[in-house]
């Protein structure tokens, strides 16, 4: 028995780890949060939005998840070196204020590279939500969880999901996403759903992998 058990703690020990972060949760994203910044392999956060204003934070990232911090990332696929932060806020000439604590909700701010590092929230949810289709947040309100005829919450309901098993993104339009579901029954079924609340609180996320 007992050398069972330590052939068991090293096979554990030899496991690989998956240090990967995504938003499960309602309150994962603070609803002041306008979008997503992508890290590369370093950044400076700065005090304000000047280059000679103070440096608060030097990040380099191996995307080893090993070595990796914990509670910067909104997002981060290791194996993919995807990473993003919330972005709280915007400045001129490219920079945005980031949150790089996500636990003490310490802010800072970075100087984008391209037009692309930024991504607001209907950008974001173009791009990933359309590749990767969406989820709902582990805690989203049942009432939620239905397709509507229009982009309205007192239009018609479409249908009622149970045990979504895949929902694609075709178009986003301000709250709402017009999506083909596949549900238990698996019968294609569309309609809008609605990604965010009228307070910014999000309730489904693109599923990336």
């Amino acid at each position: 028995m007992k050398r069972f058990f330590l052939i068991f703690i090293c096979l554990f020990l030899t496991l690989p780890v998956f240090a990967d972060t995504m938003p499960f949760y309602v309150d994962s994203i603070p609803k002041s949060v306008i979008g997503m910044y992508q890290t590369g392999e370093n950044i400076t956060i700065f005090s304000h939005p000047e280059a000679n204003s103070k440096v608060i934070k030097n990040f380099n990232f191996s995307y080893n998840p090993e070595t990796m911090p914990d509670n910067v990332f909104a997002v981060l696929i290791n194996e993919k070196k995807l990473g993003f932060l919330y972005v709280s806020d915007i400045g001129d000439d490219g920079w945005v204020e980031v949150i790089y604590d996500r636990v003490t909700g310490a802010k800072g701010w970075v100087l984008t590279e391209d037009r692309l590092q930024f991504l607001p929230w209907l950008n974001f949810y173009n791009m990933y939500g359309r590749k990767y289709g969406l989820r709902f947040m582990k805690d989203s309100p049942d009432e939620l969880e239905i397709l509507k005829a229009k982009s309205e919450d007192l239009s018609q309901t479409v249908s009622t999901l149970r045990y979504v098993k895949q929902i694609r993104v075709t178009a986003i339009r301000g709250n709402w996403a017009l999506v083909s579901v596949v549900d238990l029954d698996k019968t294609p079924k569309m309609g809008y759903l609605r990604w965010r609340g009228d307070d910014g609180t999000i309730y489904a996320f693109p599923n990336i992998k």
